[in-house]
């Protein structure tokens, strides 16, 4: 069982990726518009994808910064420039480069801060430590040459047995889909989903503009765009037989925001925590639909999201991407009569969860800074908090006491759903409004000179 201190670095680095796995739909779209309208939209979108190691080094080097340093960035991306040459000196027939950007990245947000806090000589003292850090993290990077170029080979060929044989059958395809499901309350996702990225040389068709997992991602689809959808229809429905406020705007945009987007966690998180059995079953029709997609031999990828923009973009290039939607209808009717069957008299998921005030959670703040000072004074103030995170949809925070967190006070502000992870730590779901209402506590943090640090602190990052 993985450490505390290992899963909180793991859960950064999924923060820090979600940054470079953002900009592939763009990416997509410009290179689609590029094979329908305009050609030299196309090379745009190939000039993204090709540089997609290049951005990951860089993303994850300032995205584990624990105080945002614009150099640590710089020195990343120089990291992998380094690295990679060195790479295609030694082993030309490497696919490298993904791995390249990931190691860069995070060997610079390691020995960056460290190497920035060494103390000086005297004849460097007149120099910038951050420039001095910025020279020799790169450095540091070539360290990792010679073992690379003689360890990869064999784990490359551990991720190809993987791909060919594990992940290409519907036992391994339901495995795999039921944990992407499963790591989604930890934030470790993303990792799961760059890790096998980086081990299938993908760079290629990146640079083909192909989307990538086309062999086992297919049964997201149907989860995504009816599935979930499906399950918040069952929610509706429970509330009604309850004689509670429905909600049914709200639920429809949470709905909507997973069909057409692919952004899940407003649906997800509603259950993921209060309804353990719930967001069990929801795992296991995941894996479900990995399975019979990879039994009927759908092979569809995703640049990002699974959502409806990602089907329009990944169709022409896939195979068998017509059965998405019956397939798809068949999966809404399947959460929502597994949801209807699970939920019953479970009274702890409407309790616990914020829709009875959901609306200004599925919109944008009028006024962000007016919301997150409401949120502060929810939170104990800011000499209660302690740090703060975002992730989409979604803050972590680390408090001083929880017995000041007015607990009651959170769904009146919009809040979708929260969980207590310990006596310090908890996460709220805000969706749109997570992104704004981090930056204006930090903006009024930083006004009040109260640091705030990263929830999830680790070995990572300065």
């Amino acid at each position: 069982m993985p450490t505390p201190s290992l899963t909180k670095s793991l859960q950064r680095l999924g923060y820090a990726l979600l940054l470079p796995v953002s900009l592939l739909p763009l990416a997509a779209l410009l290179s689609r518009l590029g094979d329908l309208y305009l050609p030299a939209l196309t090379l745009i979108g190939q000039a993204l994808f090709g540089q997609m190691p290049l951005v990951y080094a860089a993303a994850i080097a300032f995205g584990l910064s624990r105080r945002g340093h614009g150099s640590q960035a710089l020195a990343g991306a120089v990291g992998y420039l380094l690295l990679s040459s060195a790479i295609a000196t030694l082993q030309p027939t490497l696919h490298a480069d993904m791995l390249c950007g990931l190691l860069a990245g995070i060997t610079t947000a390691y020995c960056w801060p460290r190497i920035g806090a060494l103390p000086l000589p005297r004849w460097l003292q007149h120099q910038p430590r951050e420039a001095i850090a910025t020279l020799l993290t790169p450095l540091l990077c070539l360290l990792l040459v010679l073992p690379l170029a003689g360890i990869w080979p064999l784990i490359e060929q551990g991720f190809e047995l993987l791909l060919d044989e594990v992940l290409t059958n519907p036992l391994g395809a339901f495995a795999y889909g039921m944990l992407n499901r499963l790591l989604i309350p930890l934030g470790l996702h993303q990792v799961l989903g760059s890790l096998i990225g980086i081990g299938s040389g993908d760079l290629e068709e990146l640079s083909h503009t192909l989307p990538l997992y086309s062999g086992f991602v297919a049964g997201l689809y149907p989860v995504i765009m009816f599935g979930l959808p499906g399950a918040a229809f069952a929610i509706w429905l429970h509330r009604l037989r309850r004689g509670e406020p429905r909600q049914g705007g709200a639920l429809l945009a949470l709905s909507l925001t997973s069909a057409l987007l692919g952004i899940t966690e407003p649906i997800e998180f509603l259950f993921a925590f209060t309804a353990p059995r719930l967001f069990l079953a929801h795992a296991l029709l995941a894996g479900t639909s990995f399975a019979l997609c990879n039994q009927i031999g759908i092979k569809l990828g995703s640049y990002f999201s699974a959502g409806l923009l990602d089907l329009l973009l990944c169709a022409p290039s896939g195979l068998h991407a017509f059965w998405i939607i019956p397939i798809g209808i068949l999966f809404f009717v399947a959460y929502a009569l597994v949801f209807t069957l699970l939920l019953g008299e479970h009274t702890q998921l409407c309790q616990r969860s914020g829709l009875g005030h959901a609306t200004a959670a599925c919109s944008p703040a009028a006024d962000p800074q007016m919301l997150a000072i409401q949120y502060l004074k929810a939170l104990g103030g800011l000499d209660n908090l302690q740090a703060i995170s975002v992730c989409l949809t979604r803050l972590s925070l680390r408090v001083t006491s929880m017995s000041l967190v007015d607990q009651l006070q959170l769904p009146k502000l919009g809040c979708l759903s929260w969980m207590v992870l310990s006596e310090q730590q908890l996460v709220l779901v805000l969706g749109p409004n997570a992104g704004p209402v981090e930056a204006q506590i930090r903006m009024l943090a930083e006004r009040q000179s109260v640091p705030l640090g990263q929830p999830a602190e680790s070995g990572l990052g300065s």
